[in-house]
């Protein structure tokens, strides 16, 4: 059956109901204020793909916003773990949102419940070849950075960029920031230079993607070095290789403009994430 017509379910607030009929709250602070944190997290073979890692930055964004939801690590994997039997998918992706909840008087006072959201989805088709990416100034999108990051829910400037890039036939915008490379609109990105692995480092605001550390792990497993720098948007063509990653497509090589690869070490990486991936 096609993935658009199937009617998953979804859970809110303990209920399963059909996706069709979930709705949100009107007051919900998550719909009026953006108030809220998500996780997105991958299964194949109805096995959850680091979900420690994942609930251990959920709760650490909660934190960080003051949110407390009453929920320990284990009923949240759990809980998880149902949404994946209940609708029969043995890969795809979760979504887990936390809003701070019903807001009750002032939004600035407020102390009720937090709300649990999670949608479940196939895993996109993901390109077998390198994708274009292309390349922004975050400046003119209204990009929201935390430092230490968080997964907020407010992704306008990101939806916009990714919007603008697909009109322009790639698949990722990639940003920069006063000549700083920082991230795409929803992954990470990845160079190497002279057999060195370079990665835009925490301390720009960048998300510490789950596949990221995986990768980061990957690499210096494989006997690569690790640099988590600063990486100048002028110097992008001296690079040797270069790619992206996130939850849903794993690593991806990419090209730009007038520039290429033959991609050695990033397909060394690859297999290996794919090989962990599927087992």
């Amino acid at each position: 059956m096609n993935d658009k017509l199937k009617d998953y379910k979804a859970y809110i607030n303990g209920n399963f109901v059909d996706e069709k009929d979930a709705t949100v709250l009107f007051n919900d602070a998550g719909f009026l204020y953006g108030d809220g944190i998500f996780e997105t997290i991958r299964f194949d073979n109805k096995k959850l793909f680091s979900p420690k890692k994942h609930i251990k930055r959920l709760k650490s964004g909660l934190s960080l916003m003051n949110i407390n939801l009453m929920k320990n690590n284990i009923d949240l994997i759990d809980l998880l773990k149902r949404m994946i039997d209940i609708n029969s998918l043995d890969s795809g992706l979760l979504r887990l949102m936390i809003t701070r909840g019903k807001i009750i008087g002032s939004p600035w006072s407020f102390n009720g419940s937090p709300n649990i959201y999670i949608k479940i989805r196939k895993i996109s088709t993901i390109p077998q070849t390198p994708v274009k990416v292309v390349f922004f100034n975050e400046k003119k999108y209204p990009i929201i950075r935390f430092n230490p990051a968080i997964k907020s829910m407010n992704y306008i400037g990101n939806m916009r960029a990714k919007n603008d890039a697909e009109n322009l036939d790639a698949y990722e915008p990639v940003f920069y920031n006063n000549n700083l490379i920082t991230e795409c609109a929803i992954r990470n990105i990845f160079f190497i230079k002279n057999k060195k692995i370079l990665t835009p480092s925490l301390d720009l605001g960048v998300l510490p993607g789950v596949m990221r550390n995986t990768i980061i792990e990957i690499s210096k497993s494989l006997g690569y070095k690790v640099n988590e720098c600063h990486i100048k948007y002028d110097n992008i063509n001296t690079m040797n290789e270069a790619f992206i990653s996130s939850t849903g497509i794993g690593l991806l090589p990419v090209h730009w403009d007038n520039w290429n690869s033959n991609y050695e070490i990033t397909k060394k990486i690859k297999k290996c994430l794919d090989d962990k991936i599927s087992n």
